[in-house]
């Protein structure tokens, strides 16, 4: 794909450079889309627009079929550590809506929709894994197979939650107008994403562990709020989200840094410890819909 051919998923803008070749070498499949996989650094080919900062693939355009084959056994065994920070987040936005209807796009195996659940919402979510919805749907939890907007989620609902979903898709303006058009007039929109222009990010370079081939679109905090005003939201709150890991999980992947000969078994002990984690390379936006009142 020529620079011509490129428009900025932000801004429309046809100017761009490009910043990193592309490390496809044969063929990739639904491994390398795994919410686990920790290839840091592998990625498509990567252009950055001139005009706004935003950094898009370009090479890697239809992935949808890789994420509905994506079997994560990984995901599901850390699911205990994934439902504190899913349950530390829906706290969170009960300061903003204490009840009603809510609706969580990219579910995975439902552990936001079950956080929620439990704390009064009445709550459902999508998610495009077969593998993943299945896991869902024998926990008895309300997800649906797909991809937004989906025909048994047509809204309106008063929280829909996009968690490390946009950085997966193409056209992200298509998926917060869709979006837009779903929430109640009076509801709030919850998304969170990493930062391209975080401390970590500069630091780590391409070894920064949101480098990798599932990520197609990279934001900062400027062009993601200027994407949400574009799209109909005003953003009311800004804030660096927490995640939660086992110290064995985060061992690992500190290892995966490190030449194969230097690492090394961790002791099982270190799979009974979890601990939050902070590294504020994530932005976290709580939005309301423009003119919500007309």
């Amino acid at each position: 794909m020529t620079n011509k051919e490129l428009k900025c998923w932000v801004c429309d803008s046809k100017d761009f450079r490009l910043i990193k070749n592309s490390d496809v070498v044969e063929y990739l499949d639904s491994n390398n889309f795994a919410i686990t996989n920790f290839d840091y650094g592998k990625t498509g080919e990567l252009q950055r627009c001139l005009n706004c900062g935003f950094i898009q693939c370009t090479d890697l355009d239809k992935v949808v079929g890789f994420y509905e084959d994506l079997v994560d056994t990984e995901y599901e065994n850390t699911r205990k550590e994934r439902k504190l920070q899913e349950k530390r987040l829906v706290k969170f936005l009960s300061k903003f809506k204490r009840e009603g209807t809510l609706l969580d796009i990219g579910a995975g195996s439902g552990i936001m929709v079950e956080a929620a659940l439990e704390m009064g919402y009445k709550a459902e979510g999508i998610e495009p894994s077969k593998w993943l919805q299945k896991n869902a749907e024998k926990l008895g939890l309300p997800v649906y197979q797909g991809i937004f907007p989906h025909p048994n989620t047509p809204g309106p609902y008063d929280i829909i939650t996009l968690v490390d979903v946009i950085e997966h898709v193409t056209e992200p303006g298509d998926l917060l107008n869709g979006i837009s058009k779903t929430l109640a007039s009076d509801g709030i929109f919850i998304l969170v994403t990493p930062d391209v222009n975080s401390l970590a990010a500069k630091i780590f370079g391409y070894r920064w562990w949101h480098y990798r081939f599932a990520h197609i679109g990279y934001f900062n905090k400027k062009n993601l709020i200027a994407l949400l005003n574009k799209t109909g939201f005003e953003v009311i709150k800004l804030t660096r989200p927490s995640w939660y890991f086992t110290l064995k999980y985060l061992g690992i992947r500190f290892l995966s840094f490190f030449p194969k000969f230097m690492r090394f078994p961790l002791p099982e002990f270190l799979e009974r410890i979890i601990v939050p984690v902070n590294l504020r390379d994530s932005i976290l936006v709580v939005c309301t819909l423009k003119n919500k009142n007309a």
